[in-house]
């Protein structure tokens, strides 16, 4: 028998991954991709190996990759190990569903529906819809081609005919509008990238002056997207007098809550979202602060039955039958065909803590970010760059007020590269027009000790590269 087709070698050869897993491993090992390329032995070949090499390949994999499960690991929008959703996770390749109809994934489609209604409640969409995707990216795709559709439905069909429609999102905006223009047609041109205020919040007084440049070109404006925390620095952009501005226009209302959206889950920090039931469509990425494995994200939408009617097309001669469980196939409100039921992982990582424990997540978290920019802000040699409204915290060493912008960007950069090589992943950004360490907090296990940790190693490497530039 094959090794591939061998699933009881491949159950033990789990076990020692999982062991693998289980012990603490380098927060970022990897070389560059050159070296690393030259070091592995990465090549398909003819003939097929042994279940040992297999093995090796699998340690090599988890060696070099980050390991995002250490509190030290501040660099993305995730952090932490889910056990409840990693079980999740394997189950469902173990079963390899599929989502298209309710017949091939009887369970899993029952579990994202429960899913869908729980998110929608949290919104406050009453009678709500939705679907999952693979990720923020697709959801943001999707909520500009519902906004497409009420706008233009002869566009499923026909094309856009030569109009000009016209998108709108902060400048602090997630790049996948750029990429969701792109695939519908509507060109990043048409991408209206409006001013942020100080903090980082789309300005709304900008925001109707951009409609009507537009409308003066001839032009059709037809989405607005705002941002439920910023990639940067976690700003989120003001819902009401946005959606006055949408229904004025009769635009569509999006929010990308797919970092922030959580906030919803404690009482005391919903009103960073507030009269987010206004919006048309809501992203969530789940695996972000809710820590699931990679990729599990969805698509709210207030009106039902809309997804089905911008995303259905085609299949109904032999996939999509008219049985008693038509209802249920959610291949047709989705624009893919086959896709992975990302649902159970979800559902067991919700079901395990209840929607408390993401509630006692996010007033953790937000004590450590209160903290933090306390420690920051009481440190002489350390600087905010933004307000910290939420977990992303912005901040540069900066120990002399008359070195350069030039040579303080230079500085940071050198910090975070050798944090990084010392086991503490974190990644510098930049923020109109300046450059710092950008520190997310996502891992539910972090305390305010790994906090002390990092500002003070922030501090000594910092110290000790400013020797150079005096």
């Amino acid at each position: 028998m094959s090794t591939i087709n061998s699933v009881e070698q491949s159950l033990n050869a789990l076990k020692d991954i999982v062991g693998q897993l289980a012990s603490q491993r380098e927060v970022a090992p990897a070389p560059s991709a050159s070296q690393l390329e030259s070091s592995l032995d990465l090549k398909l070949t003819e003939q097929g190996h042994d279940q040992e090499q297999l093995l090796a390949a699998a340690k090599a994999y988890l060696d070099y990759n980050p390991d995002v499960s250490q509190v030290d690991f501040f660099k993305l929008l995730y952090s932490g190990l889910n056990a409840p959703a990693l079980l999740g996770d394997w189950v469902t390749s173990l079963s390899n569903a599929t989502m298209h109809t309710y017949q091939v994934s009887p369970v899993a489609t029952l579990m994202e529906l429960e899913l869908i209604k729980a998110f929608n409640a949290l919104i406050g969409f009453e009678h709500g819809d939705g679907v999952m995707v693979s990720g923020g990216s697709q959801a943001n795709l999707m909520a500009m081609l519902l906004a497409r559709h009420q706008c233009c439905p002869d566009a499923k069909t026909q094309g856009l005919k030569g109009q000009t429609l016209v998108a709108y999102v902060s400048d602090q905006a997630h790049y996948s509008s750029l990429k969701a223009a792109n695939v519908l047609g509507i060109g990043s041109d048409n991408l209206v990238a409006v001013v942020s205020d100080d903090q980082g919040r789309i300005d709304p007084t900008s925001l109707e002056r951009e409609i009507q440049k537009s409308l003066a070109l001839g032009h059709t404006p037809f989405f607005i997207g705002l941002t439920a925390g910023t990639t940067v620095v976690g700003a989120f952009d003001p819902v009401q007098p946005c959606s006055e501005i949408a229904k004025k226009h009769q635009l569509w209302l999006h929010i990308d809550g797919a970092w922030g959206a959580p906030v919803l889950f404690a009482q005391s920090k919903r009103g960073l979202l507030s009269h987010c039931e206004l919006a048309d469509s809501v992203t969530w990425d789940a695996h972000k602060f809710m820590n699931v494995p990679v990729t599990a994200a969805v698509i709210l939408v207030k009106q039902a039955g809309l997804l089905r009617e911008t995303c259905s097309g085609g299949g109904s001669d032999y996939l999509f039958h008219a049985d008693e469980n038509a209802p249920y196939n959610l291949g047709e409100r989705s624009i893919q065909c086959g896709r992975r039921a990302d649902a159970l992982k979800v559902w067991m990582s919700w079901k395990a803590i209840g929607t408390k424990g993401f509630s006692d997540k996010v007033e953790h978290l937000f004590d450590c970010k209160d903290y933090c920019v306390t420690k920051i802000e009481n440190t002489s040699q350390l600087k905010m760059l933004a307000p910290a409204v939420y977990l992303n915290v912005l901040f540069r060493y900066q120990p002399n007020a008359d070195l350069t912008e030039q040579a303080l960007r230079a500085l940071n950069i050198e910090i975070a590269t050798i944090l990084k090589k010392q086991g503490t992943y974190i990644d510098y950004a930049q923020y109109k027009g300046k450059t710092g360490i950008r520190l997310i907090l996502a891992n539910g296990q972090c305390q305010r000790q790994d906090i002390d940790n990092m500002l003070q190693k922030c501090v000594d490497i910092g110290n000790d590269i400013y020797q150079n530039y005096r």
